[in-house]
């Protein structure tokens, strides 16, 4: 997937955003404050319909306006194709691709391929296992979109029960009600491990090669996946049921995909725990660099890759080896603060002031 350019009315401090974007390797460069994650961030809302920084949609709207829209030119698959999404909140988004409504906002995946690193990504090392849990459907979804309407059955499924451990708690008479979404939930739950056992398999031996090229580990680090239960339909069933006295004691479902756990393993320690801030970083890049791998292999696609901050905490040398390894896995767009912190592995410059964007 590339795009070649973007246009947004009113998005972030953005009044009217018109730029050129293209190349290979994009630096965005401007001065902290500028607008330019903005801009990346308005290039992934076009094509996803959704923000890597905040689950509040309505942030996305400049300050005193009431809707925004942006639009991507680009191709996919090597074919010209044009992204569009408005958004006024209070409202359903409405996106297009190639002047047709997509019946689903969940639909755009099918259409698009892209991946982006923030700071805030390194919470998938630092932040609570549901934001790897998170991660790990979302990343499933980016190379198999379809699984995107499990995970979310899953979660369905998972809060009707609790509601109903709950109601049983306080003195209700619903314990009839409990075995059928017990089953859903075993059925759901067994497609979800199984789907991120899949994932993680195909990204293990990628992601451990990728690190040792950008990082600098004494020791190598393997990516698992803990399942916390039995993988199965009917082993999940079972503890379901075996569990179901002291799950309605706590109104809560005790078993389940929703309680497992990706590990960064190095050795006898997790680099969640005991790495260092830039081995983490590290790790969260290497882990992108080892997707990109998988959706092309899997949907025939490169993915547009987003950068945002990447070479803050990177010596020159290591983030020109960087992005040269992520050059031939996609079209990259890489913020900075000054072209110089990139090197010459830029082949294009977008500069950002004060809500403007303008190609070099």
């Amino acid at each position: 997937m590339r795009v070649e350019h973007v246009r947004a009315t009113d998005f972030r401090c953005y009044a009217r955003l018109d730029c050129a974007l293209g190349g290979e390797v994009l630096a965005i460069v401007g001065r902290n404050g500028a607008g330019k994650t903005s801009l990346l961030e308005a290039v992934h809302f076009g094509a996803l319909a959704w923000s890597p920084r905040t689950s509040d949609d309505a942030r996305v709207v400049r300050i005193g306006a009431e809707v925004t829209r942006v639009e991507l030119n680009g191709s996919l698959r090597g074919v010209p194709t044009t992204w569009a999404v408005g958004f006024q909140p209070g409202s359903p988004k409405r996106a297009t691709v190639d002047g047709v409504a997509c019946a689903t906002i969940e639909a755009l995946a099918e259409h698009a391929a892209v991946l982006v690193f923030t700071p805030e990504r390194l919470a998938v090392m630092k932040g609570a296992p549901a934001l790897r849990r998170r991660y790990l459907d979302r990343a499933v979804a980016r190379s198999w979109p379809r699984y995107a309407t499990v995970a979310a059955a899953y979660a369905g499924a998972l809060q009707q029960r609790n509601q109903l451990l709950r109601r049983l708690r306080g003195g209700g008479r619903a314990l009839d009600a409990l075995p059928p979404w017990e089953a859903q939930l075993a059925q759901l739950g067994a497609e979800v491990r199984r789907a991120r056992g899949r994932l993680v398999a195909a990204l293990r031996e990628p992601f451990a090669h990728h690190l040792a090229a950008i990082g600098d580990l004494e020791e190598a680090v393997e990516l698992r996946y803990e399942a916390r239960g039995p993988e199965d339909e009917a082993g999940q069933l079972a503890e379901l049921e075996a569990r179901r006295a002291g799950d309605i004691e706590r109104g809560s479902t005790s078993t389940g995909p929703h309680h497992d756990e990706l590990a960064f393993a190095q050795g006898e320690r997790d680099l969640r725990s005991y790495g260092s801030q830039g081995e983490q970083r590290s790790a969260v890049l290497a882990l992108l660099t080892a997707e990109a791998d998988l959706v092309h292999e899997v949907r025939g696609v490169r993915p547009l890759l987003l950068l945002d901050d990447v070479a803050s905490e990177l010596d020159l040398g290591r983030a020109q080896s960087l992005l040269g390894l992520l050059r031939a896995r996609g079209q990259v767009l890489v913020t900075a603060t000054d072209t110089h912190q990139l090197g010459e592995a830029c082949d294009r410059v977008v500069r950002v002031d004060d809500g403007r964007a303008h190609p070099e």
